[in-house]
């Protein structure tokens, strides 16, 4: 009888076992994972720009995205949003969104539990009122823990799909051509209206957003009738979000983070 129920237990087991891996992978792709890109049929595409907000390049860049009827969203650093509060304003007033970048552009996955928050929470304060509930993980760097800590704070984490190292090229053409080939409907581009200057220690980044700018608007002048560029809740809202499990702990090849998804 016994023989029997284990050969039972074991069958029942054998036939739920798959069905339950897909389950728990897809609850930790719900829970834990970071918005990468939406899925959809529709011609839509987040820029997004990191590190600034930065008076000799923000307001250009704003600018440019005003002459195209483009709209973004700007990852903002918390020292950088102090000091220029009257540029903050004209980013949100200009219709474009802004999220959390920490404070001081840490690596979550490198701080303590205290100090995360205050990264957090100093930041939050800094882009108030303006600020809506994204976070971008300064370097790309997340860990479990610094994931818990994002979802316990009420926090979607968006990450990319689309990079084309800005930080180290000059070459506006070929930084156009590349962002031509590869965004996609629903991509999310990571892009830098400016260098926050304590992350220079994986090489020498070009700080002149010069280049990076030319690039944007060529992008965005022949691409302007194949897609519209929206927000990053305006993408959220046209599609399925791409969620995949992040975790990037430290990595000096940026270009290694597509494939750590």
């Amino acid at each position: 009888m016994n023989f029997n129920l284990q050969r039972s237990t074991q069958r029942v087991w054998r036939r739920l076992r798959r069905p339950l891996a897909y389950a728990l992978v897809h609850l930790r792709r719900r829970t834990l994972g970071v918005v990468t890109g939406v899925e959809t049929a529709r011609p839509i595409v987040a820029l997004t720009f990191d590190d600034g907000p930065h008076p000799d390049s923000t307001s250009v860049l704003l600018d440019v995205l005003h002459k195209y009827g483009a709209r973004a969203t700007f990852f903002m650093v918390g020292a950088m949003a102090q000091a220029y509060p009257r540029l903050v304003e004209r980013v949100a007033l200009a219709g474009h969104a802004i999220g959390n970048h920490t404070f001081d552009h840490l690596s979550l996955a490198q701080l303590g539990r205290r100090e995360r928050w205050r990264q957090l929470y100093a930041c939050a304060r800094a882009i108030a009122p303006y600020g809506a509930r994204l976070f971008r993980p300064p370097f790309g760097h997340l860990n479990l823990s610094a994931r818990l800590d994002l979802l316990c704070a009420g926090y979607e984490v968006v990450t990319w799909n689309v990079v084309i190292e800005d930080w180290f090229a000059a070459d506006s053409q070929a930084m156009a051509a590349r962002l031509e080939e590869e965004i996609k409907p629903g991509s999310i581009v990571l892009l830098h209206d400016a260098i926050y200057r304590e992350w220079a220690e994986d090489g020498a980044p070009h700080h002149d957003r010069t280049h990076l700018i030319e690039a944007v608007e060529l992008t965005l002048r022949r691409l302007r009738f194949r897609f519209h560029f929206v927000t990053v809740p305006d993408l959220l809202r046209c599609g399925t979000a791409c969620r995949r499990y992040w975790h990037v702990e430290r990595s000096a090849d940026w270009k290694s983070l597509r494939y750590r998804w």
